[in-house]
């Protein structure tokens, strides 16, 4: 019986941490464009479920659909804010995209995005690059 009240008196502790950390709902699609340090756009598209974001693309029907093919992706989302990493590899090189989202209000989330690429090269060394990006996505 003890262990039973332990048990029950733990799971409603954690229940309790988790709802109050996350205090935005996020769920939805979200789309704009960021524009990144090099002073290009790009057009972003995330789903956001339960604080797990996915990137989005177009299926084989024209549909669009989660993007599940990183072979890392992991989101954490705390107050009113959302981290999104994934990382890819392939071939020389390997990559990382990190996403910091604020929630500014029920239509409009801002985005920071780094991206950073590494790729072996001749002389079994990595060379690098990478650049910033920013801008306000808003809710479909």
């Amino acid at each position: 019986m003890y262990k039973l009240t332990l048990l029950t008196l733990l799971g409603f502790f954690l229940f309790t941490a988790n709802t109050n950390a996350q205090s935005r709902d996020f769920d939805g699609i979200w789309s704009g464009t960021l524009t990144t340090s090099n002073g290009d756009d790009s057009e972003l598209t995330l789903y956001i479920e339960d604080n797990n974001v996915y990137s989005v693309y177009i299926d084989e029907d024209g549909d669009r659909a989660k993007y599940k093919m990183n072979e890392v992706i992991w989101s954490k989302g705390y107050g009113e804010q959302i981290s999104f990493v994934w990382m890819n590899k392939g071939g020389v090189w390997t990559e990382t995209q990190m996403y910091s989202i604020v929630w500014l209000d029920s239509d409009r989330i801002s985005v920071y995005h780094l991206r950073h690429v590494s790729n072996e090269d001749e002389y079994d060394t990595n060379t690098d690059w990478g650049y910033t990006s920013k801008g306000i996505l808003r809710k479909e």
